[in-house]
């Protein structure tokens, strides 16, 4: 226990619950990422979906750009 109370290096009994959350912790990351290692066609039409509402948008401001600067649409 003189390393709790000295801050030395290397004792298990206080750096172990910071391990435990730590792995914790990534197994629930890694539970949540399964589904989509498991389809990476999820991630595709995520990313496709996405792509498609920014286009949409950047439509709408660069149509207001225009209005501004009274070019034509």
């Amino acid at each position: 226990m003189k390393g709790c109370t000295t801050a030395g290096i290397g004792c298990l009994e206080c750096k172990q619950p910071v391990i435990d959350a730590i792995i914790a912790r990534a197994a629930a990351d890694q539970e949540r990422a399964q589904k989509y290692l498991d389809d990476p066609s999820l991630v595709r039409n995520i990313v496709a979906d996405g792509c498609e509402r920014a286009r949409k948008l950047a439509e709408e401001t660069m149509r207001d750009v225009r209005a501004c600067h009274g070019t034509r649409v």
